[in-house]
């Protein structure tokens, strides 16, 4: 394993403090806990739309260029 900065140790601390802590999200029990994963269909599904328009744009302008 490599060794961790100062910074990254610190930041390692914290979160283990924080998961110990039944008031913080990062608890298992606290009532938020995995509210934060309910969004990621929305934005993944935003991305997906955007890539595909993005896609399908590039296609379009190729083959009026006839690339």
């Amino acid at each position: 394993m490599p060794d961790l900065s100062d910074e990254d140790q610190k930041l390692l601390a914290e979160a283990h403090k924080n998961k110990e802590n039944p008031d913080h999200p990062a608890h298992k029990d606290h009532p938020k806990h995995g509210e934060w994963l309910k969004n990621v269909p929305k934005q993944l599904g935003g991305a997906a739309i955007f890539g595909a328009g993005a896609t399908a744009g590039s296609d379009a302008v190729k083959s009026l260029i006839g690339q």
